[in-house]
C-alpha cells in the first residue's frame, strides 16, 4: 500500500515496473478466478486497461512523462486490489512463489517469469468461457487478433522490464521438480482460484516451457 503517493516520485523504475506488472497480474488472475463477480470484474478489467494504456504511453513517449502516469498506476493498483481481495490471485502467484523465495527475486518480477507461461497453458485445456473475454479485451487494448494476445503482451511488457528465462536466475533442472512439489503441497489456497485445475504434470509443464 502506498501511503505516502508523494515518494512515488523518486521511485526507481525497476521497482516501479516490477511493482506495476505485479499489479497487473492481480487484476488478470482475480478477473479470471471461479470467484470473481461482476463486481470484482468491473475493478479487475478497468485496472488492466488502465495499466496496459498507461505502459503504451510509456513506450511511445518516453519513461520521463512517467511522473505524470504514476496516479492512473496508483488508482489501477488500488482497483487490482479491489479485485483480488474476493477474487483471489492463482497459479501466476503459486508459481511464482518458489522462484522468488530461492533466488531472492522480487515479486513482480517473479510473477512476471511465469505470467503468460500460466495462460497460454489455461489456453491449452480450455479456450472459452472468461479466458476468451479477456484475450478479447486484450486483443483490443493491443490492437492484434486474439491469437497474438499473449505475444504481443509479452512483448509490451519486455520494454518495460526485460523478461528472463528460469535458468537466467539460477534455476536448475532439479529445482523444476522441486518447485513443482512445493506449489502442489503448500499453494493449495491460490490454486483453488485457477482458471481451471492444474494437475502435477501440467505445472511442471509450465516450468519446463519457462525455463
Amino acid at each position: 500500500a502506498i501511503l505516502i503517493p508523494e515518494l512515488l516520485k523518486t521511485l526507481p523504475f525497476k521497482v516501479f515496473a516490477t511493482s506495476s506488472i505485479d499489479a497487473l497480474v492481480h487484476a488478470v488472475e482475480s478477473s479470471l478466478s471461479p470467484k470473481a463477480t461482476a463486481y470484482t470484474k468491473l475493478f479487475g478489467y478497468k485496472a488492466i486497461e488502465m495499466i496496459i494504456t498507461s505502459y503504451q504511453k510509456l513506450v511511445d513517449q518516453g519513461k520521463e512523462i512517467l511522473p505524470d502516469l504514476m496516479s492512473d498506476f496508483l488508482t489501477a493498483s488500488n482497483f487490482a486490489g479491489l479485485a483480488f481481495g474476493t477474487a483471489g490471485c492463482a497459479a501466476v502467484h503459486a508459481l511464482s512463489y518458489p522462484l522468488g523465495g530461492t533466488y531472492h527475486v522480487p515479486h513482480g518480477e517473479s510473477n512476471y517469469a511465469i505470467f503468460t507461461g500460466v495462460l497460454k497453458n489455461y489456453k491449452k485445456i480450455k479456450t472459452d468461457g472468461e479466458l476468451a473475454v479477456m484475450e478479447k479485451y486484450l486483443a483490443n487494448l493491443l490492437n492484434c487478433n486474439t491469437d497474438m494476445v499473449y505475444d504481443k503482451l509479452e512483448a509490451l511488457l519486455n520494454q518495460i522490464l526485460p523478461k528472463k528465462a528460469l535458468h537466467e536466475y539460477g534455476v536448475t533442472k532439479q529445482d523444476l521438480n522441486d518447485f513443482t512439489d512445493n506449489v502442489i503441497n503448500t499453494q493449495e489456497r491460490l490454486m483453488a482460484n485457477n482458471f481451471v485445475p492444474l494437475n502435477r504434470q501440467q505445472i511442471y509443464q509450465i516450468y519446463q516451457e519457462l525455463y
